[in-house]
């Protein structure tokens, strides 16, 4: 008797444990919002002393473009690598402290990357140009560091920082029909 229920029970806890495993591979639309409202209201609209620091830096759209035929893979693996530039620009200690839910922002975009990592190991077709789509997100982040490194990580960079950021995460909502 004492067997069968363990038995029981064994079949019970993998059952839950199974059911509990993500079915889908890919970006969370609920976790991509939330990142954007808590990035959001951190702090209010961009500030008037800082617009001198707001320099204009071309968002590469083009790098999550996806032909109607292709699969949208290239598009959600560069939404994957831009959660982690985004993770990357974030660890920088000198990020303002009035800033509020900061850490709330960082950990949930921290969470989005490890969620989403089998994104990564999708198949790639052979039209897919995944080094290209990278390198250009890649400059565009490095662009975004100059700014930070030129202004001494002022508090004015980083708003400069937030506001493009907030552009990223709303243009990756928008396009949600083929990434999220």
């Amino acid at each position: 008797m004492v067997l069968q229920s363990f038995t029981w029970v064994t079949i019970i806890l993998c059952f839950v444990h199974v059911s509990a495993v993500p079915i889908t591979c890919g970006l969370q639309r609920r976790l991509v919002d939330k990142s954007h409202s808590l990035l959001e209201s951190m702090s209010g609209l961009f500030p008037v002393e800082c617009l001198e620091h707001n320099l204009p830096i071309a968002f590469p759209s083009s790098a999550f473009k996806t032909s109607e035929t292709a699969e949208s893979g290239g598009a959600e693996k560069a939404a994957y690598e831009t959660l982690k530039l985004i993770d990357t620009l974030f660890a920088n200690d000198s990020m303002p402290t009035s800033w509020n839910n900061l850490e709330d922002f960082q950990d949930i975009i921290y969470r989005q990357i490890e969620e989403s990592e089998c994104i990564m190991s999708k198949t790639q077709s052979s039209q897919e140009d995944s080094p290209a789509r990278n390198a250009t997100l890649k400059m565009y982040f490095d662009k975004i560091a100059t700014v930070l490194k030129e202004k001494e990580s002022s508090d004015c960079a980083w708003e400069v920082v937030r506001k493009e950021i907030l552009y990223t995460l709303k243009f990756i909502l928008q396009s949600s029909n083929y990434l999220i």
